[in-house]
């Protein structure tokens, strides 16, 4: 792995790095990940969007982090905004994956709510040099949050009753947690089999 120390690491005259430009990140990611044990491949689409990292432990330990979907955002100033969150955590539900950000500016209060909500692993390039994947961190605020704001537990950013009880699960069924997909012409379904969600219209007018 890299080391960031004593480089010159400025978007002018760093490879990979400019505006709009996130390679270098995901790279400097990827190569975090490997070094703690996980094989990446960066740049996978998962159903229909594009996720900037994928990994998954070599040696598996039954935990979340097992598996990885990350998102690197290499901005400056513009602050990580709630719509980031939002994609993320779309992507590594529905690979049933840890979704991990890494980014290199701020994230608005409402981002770092929904992260501490949703449990993603937020990173930094300073975070590369640990000796294995930093764990979840509790009451961590982000950059440039009001120093009076009393650090919380993320539970207290989740609602009381966080899933509604219409989709309380009664009884024995199995219920799987994410869509299941069959071959690649086949699409998703938020349960256990596919019977009777087959029947597809065409939007074709005759």
């Amino acid at each position: 792995m890299s080391s960031l120390d004593d480089e010159d690491l400025t978007k002018d005259t760093t490879p990979g790095r400019g505006q709009g430009n996130g390679e270098w990140l995901e790279q400097q990611l990827a190569e975090a990940l490997e070094a703690w044990g996980y094989v990446t491949k960066r740049r996978e689409d998962i159903i229909a969007l594009e996720a900037d990292v994928i990994a998954r432990r070599e040696e598996f330990r039954d935990c979340p982090d097992d598996y990885i979907v990350a998102e690197c955002k290499d901005w400056t100033t513009r602050p990580i905004d709630e719509q980031t969150i939002i994609r993320l955590c779309l992507l590594a539900f529905s690979a049933r994956a840890m979704p991990v950000l890494c980014h290199t500016s701020y994230l608005s209060d409402r981002a770092w709510r929904l992260a501490q909500a949703y449990d993603v692993l937020l990173l930094t390039p300073e975070d590369f040099t640990w000796d294995e994947l930093p764990s979840l961190t509790i009451q961590r605020p982000s950059r440039k949050t009001a120093n009076h704001r009393q650090p919380k537990y993320p539970s207290q950013f989740r609602a009381v009753r966080a899933i509604p009880a219409m989709f309380k699960r009664f009884g024995t069924q199995k219920v799987c947690e994410a869509p299941i997909y069959g071959s690649s012409i086949s699409s998703p379904c938020y349960v256990v089999d596919r019977t009777g969600h087959e029947d597809y219209k065409t939007t074709i007018r005759r």
